[in-house]
């Protein structure tokens, strides 16, 4: 089914403007270990579904960023395939095609039904038996129901967790990437409280943060950046307003830069004027919980050991009881950040071992209604014998 445009966008067009964040060579060994894993699963083809809202795990494989929907193809022993409907003004070339290292691009029109075919047709290509899918919260139920009407006489299986697995362990190219993020990250971040003084707005601060993050080589943002000060800072996530932050306010900083699709998360609390009493003692929960929490971090460590560690500190800390019904205390707050949100390891999937190159946020916080919030984020690298902060910026501002 070809695709009519003005302009071409063969891959004699595209490559021409190919911008890569590593060399050809860092895809291609990345689907060969997808081929490993396809090969102990005896999956045919994964298919990895996508959307400009969900785009990490395309971005891992292809590096396109999508307009709308797409699904790439890998198969056990063809070239990989990238099918889209995110068409601006009807020319691919114009619509981020340029991005992909995959030669074999398929454009197609707005809709279910042609992109569900297209999809279709290239599965009965391969012949395929078996096929494990990725990304199937980002597939709409009309597409759902015309793939498995078209491609008959085949197994469905969940493939999510040998990619993400695959996935969450960073090549020397991706960490050397990551690390470049956290500093751009960071750099944002110190800009930020070193610009806060009475009287300053939230939106003034968060405007130093995101030019200073673009300066550094920020593509883009991970999410908009907070910047929450005052009592309703104990609501942590918030947009900038035009509150001018005063002496004595605890003020919730979060922020992180993108750049190739590869992603960082920060945050910081500051105290304007230092902390009083009951600040300081909330706040050094947080900081004790960090410290103690990240020197247990290394290669082997079961994520279950640090959060059963986290628990018993938020018990000793008496926090809960003392703001009973205003509080949410979490010391084992952590997420991977790659070029997704959800990859390992993760507080939803507690048994995850850590192993060397993997990345993510650690996060403990209390935010305590009509308070403030407390806590400490660093992007952190799991390193060969223990672990460091790839987000370099001093953690206590109070």
């Amino acid at each position: 089914m070809e695709y009519k445009s003005n302009i071409p966008y063969s891959w004699e067009v595209r490559s021409k403007y190919l911008d890569l964040p590593f060399p050809e060579s860092e895809y291609e060994q990345r689907v060969d270990r997808m081929r490993g894993e396809m090969a102990k699963k005896d999956i045919d083809t994964i298919v990895v579904f996508g959307n400009s809202h969900d785009k990490g795990d395309l971005m891992y494989l292809s590096n396109l960023f999508p307009f709308g929907r797409a699904a790439l193809i890998l198969g056990r022993e063809a070239a990989p395939l990238l099918i889209t409907d995110g068409i601006l003004h009807e020319e691919p070339i114009n619509s981020y095609s340029w991005m992909t290292w995959i030669r074999d691009f398929r454009p197609v029109h707005r809709g279910a039904e042609e992109f569900a075919a297209v999809i279709a047709d290239a599965l009965k290509e391969n012949r395929v038996k078996t096929i494990g899918t990725v990304g199937m919260d980002n597939l709409s139920a009309n597409i759902w129901e015309r793939l498995k009407e078209s491609v008959r006489d085949v197994s469905w299986e969940d493939f999510w967790y040998p990619f993400t697995m695959v996935k969450s362990i960073r090549s020397p190219r991706e960490v050397s990437l990551l690390k470049l993020v956290g500093k751009i990250t960071a750099g944002g971040m110190k800009a930020a409280v070193e610009s806060i003084s009475e009287g300053k707005t939230e939106h003034e601060i968060v405007a130093i943060a995101n030019k200073t993050m673009f300066e550094l080589g920020a593509h883009d943002l991970f999410f908009s950046t907070i910047v929450n000060s005052g009592p309703k800072s104990g609501l942590k996530h918030s947009y900038p307003t035009g509150r001018k932050v005063e002496v004595g306010d605890m003020i919730y900083l979060d922020m992180g830069a993108s750049r190739y699709g590869y992603n960082c998360d920060m945050s910081r609390t500051v105290v304007l004027g230092g902390a009083n009493t009951e600040q300081r003692a909330v706040l050094d929960v947080i900081l004790d919980g960090y410290q103690t929490l990240t020197s247990r971090m290394k290669p082997g460590v079961n994520s279950k050991e640090i959060i059963e560690e986290a628990s018993k500190l938020e018990k000793e800390s008496g926090l809960t009881e003392k703001y009973k019904g205003r509080i949410f205390l979490g010391l084992a707050i952590h997420h991977a950040v790659g070029t997704s949100f959800a990859e390992f390891p993760t507080l939803g999937f507690p048994e995850t071992v850590l192993r060397e190159n993997m990345t993510f946020a650690f996060e403990p916080m209390a935010h305590i209604l009509d308070f403030g919030t407390a806590v400490i984020e660093n992007m952190i690298l799991i390193t060969q014998n223990g672990q460091e902060s790839i987000t370099p910026y001093e953690i206590v501002h109070w």
